[in-house]
């Protein structure tokens, strides 16, 4: 039987209102008593997560900004995958030929150029705050994310640029369609994963993770047991067609399937 449950947020774990529901945190409330071990992973910040996570009664490993950061049981840094300044002055400079919003976590903090709808809107949500920068005066050390907000065939085209500029030696993903992700190759939920699962002395088929993103597909290849759910990307569903779904978030589909599994 699996060992550890592994699960992405928005579009996952949480509803459509952006909560966990008291269905779903008392599924995993009860798995956790019966010794299966749980954790986030997730392309949010750790600041942002962290209160989250708090609405259980146990602690647990936390697995942010798309596997470019792993924190322990304690808060403290397990893993960590930065970008580097070359990188960053490149991504920069594509992403500012195009009409979109640019945002940059470095260490605790979430940079953003200009105030706009979705940063309010996520303040709104995640209590996260943010800063306004001047990204041409902000030191590029300890830049573990930039990600880029606007409409999905404008994003479509910034994807091609930066494969076109980097190939593979980053991972540039999609967490929701209207947001594309920019890390350190190393920086995946995958890598991230193996990390804690090395930790824990747990192997990877003895565990079973959920994700509806392209982000989420490293860590849901890397399982005993992947399941993507019924609102996924339909870019992951192609990629992973093998993998069984689960209902949509919004009808509380990882508890639902782990009720399933697990037999509660």
């Amino acid at each position: 039987m699996y060992q550890l449950i592994a699960t992405d947020l928005d579009g996952t774990l949480l509803n459509g209102e952006h909560q966990i529901s008291e269905y779903t945190l008392q599924t995993i409330t009860r798995l956790y008593q019966q010794n299966v071990k749980f954790l986030i992973a997730t392309g949010r910040h750790y600041i942002d997560v962290r209160p989250i996570a708090d609405q259980f009664d146990f602690p647990m490993y936390l697995i942010t900004s798309n596997g470019a950061r792993v924190h322990n049981k304690q808060g403290e840094v397990l893993f960590r995958a930065d970008l580097n300044s070359q990188e960053i002055d490149r991504i920069l400079d594509i992403s500012s030929r195009y009409t979109l919003h640019r945002n940059i976590y470095h260490e605790d903090n979430w940079y953003v150029e200009e105030e706009n709808e979705y940063v309010r809107s996520f303040n709104q949500h995640s209590g996260f705050d943010y800063q306004l920068t001047d990204f041409s005066t902000l030191e590029h050390q300890h830049i573990c994310k930039l990600f880029f907000v606007a409409e999905h065939e404008i994003l479509l085209k910034l994807e091609k640029d930066f494969i076109e500029a980097f190939g593979d030696s980053l991972n540039i993903t999609f967490s929701l369609p209207d947001c594309l992700e920019v890390m350190a190759q190393k920086a995946n939920k995958g890598e991230a994963l193996k990390a804690v699962l090395a930790q824990k002395s747990i192997a990877p088929e003895h565990c079973i993770a959920f994700g509806d993103g392209l982000n989420d597909k490293e860590m849901l290849s890397l399982v005993g047991k992947g399941v993507i759910m019924a609102n996924a990307h339909d870019r992951l569903k192609l990629t992973l067609p093998h993998l069984e779904q689960t209902l949509s978030n919004k009808e509380n589909g990882v508890a639902e399937y782990l009720i399933g599994t697990f037999k509660l």
